[in-house]
């Protein structure tokens, strides 16, 4: 039973000693701790001496196994003549059951421990692991691989790293790895894996937020207009710091016409696409110059402008000034923008304002002004020729004052919206039909028939009137002789202007 108890003290001390080798194996033993088997900041413990290499080890030689008087009584160390211990000699003779097959299975690690340093320099991580796993000690070797280092700093792997250092990069704590592991105003990972400001590293911002917006230290997509590089988004969003589509005219100023195109792809209009019509009161202008229609010598009559864009495969005309006579009679092939900058048509005598028998045609910023002295005619008149089909859309115009009546629709599919129209008629329709502000003749095959915040008021003759039902929202008809809205148009009228009726001028 001595026996057995020495052998039980002895795999305890050498599974502990075990564990604070560890370090030389890289299992992460921290060799500035207090260590009872070490003995180089402290004497070793009763029953232990220390050794050269500062080990406190079983003092064998010299005295009884831990302080007993002898193993079994007969003077089992240092006795000359002592009894063998487990089949060996006597145990100051030899290393404790080294290299000896009767040794107890449970202590296999010890043969390895008690092999002098040279055997565990020599002996690879893995072995001892096998080593200690093969004995009741294996929970302390489970403890010994799970252990953080103990060097601040240091790391093996992510979780042995905490906030804000949270990674592990070649042994050691840092911030960041990559970009990715950055956020908000220290979006970028520096070379010494620290997430700053994208001011101190401009050029590191990624392609889907290449600009470095100093003020908040993020990567944004832009900052001014000039860095939204898509022409279909060539407005940076101040709030968001997006390149985003243009919404009004304003915001593409300085740059060819200053034109959005919103009702198409929301792009600021260019030059290239661009023909100009100017009035001759206000500035020089020519329809027969080789240049002419450009904007430094725009066309003087809008007719030639639209003829010009259609035969040049423009997309846009702009219009400036009192313009004398508008366009008349035109089959368009490709759809066509006709945008005013402060514009306004009085028709020829006898004569329309504005006249379109096929293709698509969209107007805005336009006022057609009729004269009743001088017998002018519709002011936009938009009747399909047979066979052809024709889409009419008018955004923020005024059409006033038009002897022959405002708008005419006859087979074409229309869309107006913020438009006035006031003061016309009262006129007529090739079947002898009375109108004043607007007359839906017949509608076309397909597409939209829709008004919407549309002023229809004082007209000298039905305000309203409809071959077949459209639809309507927010449509103020008030003030025309003979009757507002026709029933047939299949809408009821606001009455009262505000934000939801009537024009939004």
């Amino acid at each position: 039973m001595g026996s057995m108890r020495v052998t039980a003290r002895l795999v305890r001390r050498s599974v502990r000693l075990l564990a604070c080798l560890a370090p030389i194996f890289g299992l992460g033993c921290d060799d500035t701790r207090l260590d009872p088997l070490r003995c180089y900041t402290h004497p070793c413990g009763a029953g232990y001496v220390c050794t050269a290499d500062f080990r406190c080890v079983p003092a064998l030689d010299g005295g009884a196994p831990d302080g007993a008087a002898s193993h079994d009584g007969t003077g089992l160390d240092g006795a000359a003549g002592g009894p063998a211990y487990d089949g060996a000699t006597i145990a100051d003779v030899s290393l404790i059951d080294s290299a000896k097959a009767d040794a107890p299975a449970g202590l296999a690690v010890e043969v390895a421990l008690d092999g002098a340093s040279p055997v565990l320099d020599a002996m690879p991580s893995p072995m001892l692991d096998a080593e200690i796993d093969a004995t009741a000690a294996a929970p302390q070797d489970v403890a010994i691989d799970m252990y953080a280092p103990d060097a601040a700093g240091t790391c093996a792997i992510d979780r042995d790293c905490s906030a804000p250092t949270p990674y592990c990069l070649d042994n050691r704590c840092v911030a960041c790895r990559t970009s990715a592991e950055c956020q908000g105003g220290t979006p970028i990972c520096s070379a010494a894996h620290a997430c700053v400001s994208c001011a101190q590293a401009p050029a590191s911002c990624p392609a889907s937020a290449p600009v470095c917006e100093p003020s908040s230290g993020r990567c944004v997509e832009c900052v001014a207009n000039a860095d939204c590089k898509a022409p279909t988004q060539p407005i940076c969003d101040g709030a968001s710091h997006a390149c985003v589509p243009c919404t009004r005219d304003e915001q593409c100023a300085g740059g060819g016409p200053a034109v959005c195109l919103y009702h198409l792809d929301g792009r600021c209009a260019t030059d290239a696409e661009t023909v100009y019509v100017v009035s001759s009161q206000t500035a020089a202008c020519s329809d027969t110059a080789a240049a002419a229609g450009s904007a430094l010598v725009p066309y003087c009559t809008v007719q030639k402008g639209v003829l010009a864009a259609k035969a040049k495969g423009k997309s846009l005309v702009v219009l400036a000034g009192e313009l004398a006579g508008g366009f008349l009679g035109v089959a368009l092939t490709e759809p066509l923008t006709v945008v005013g900058k402060e514009a306004v048509i009085t028709p020829e005598d006898f004569s329309d304002g504005i006249g379109i028998t096929s293709g698509d045609l969209y107007l805005r910023g336009l006022t057609v002004a009729g004269n009743a002295n001088r017998q002018t005619g519709v002011g936009v008149n938009a009747q399909a020729t047979a066979g052809a089909t024709l889409a009419l859309h008018i955004d923020g115009c005024v059409i006033r004052s038009n002897p022959g009546g405002g708008i005419l629709l006859a087979g074409a599919a229309f869309d107006i919206q913020n438009t006035v129209v006031t003061g016309n008629g009262p006129g007529q329709t090739s079947g002898g039909t009375s109108f004043g502000g607007v007359r839906v003749d017949s509608l076309a095959a397909a597409g939209p028939a829709r008004l919407n915040l549309v002023t229809i008021t004082d007209n000298l003759a039905p305000g309203l009137s409809c071959a077949a039902g459209v639809q309507g929202t927010g449509v103020l008809v008030t003030g025309n002789s003979a009757m507002d809205v026709a029933n047939s148009c299949g809408i009821t009228a606001c009455t009262v202007p505000g934000p939801t009726c009537g024009a939004q001028l």
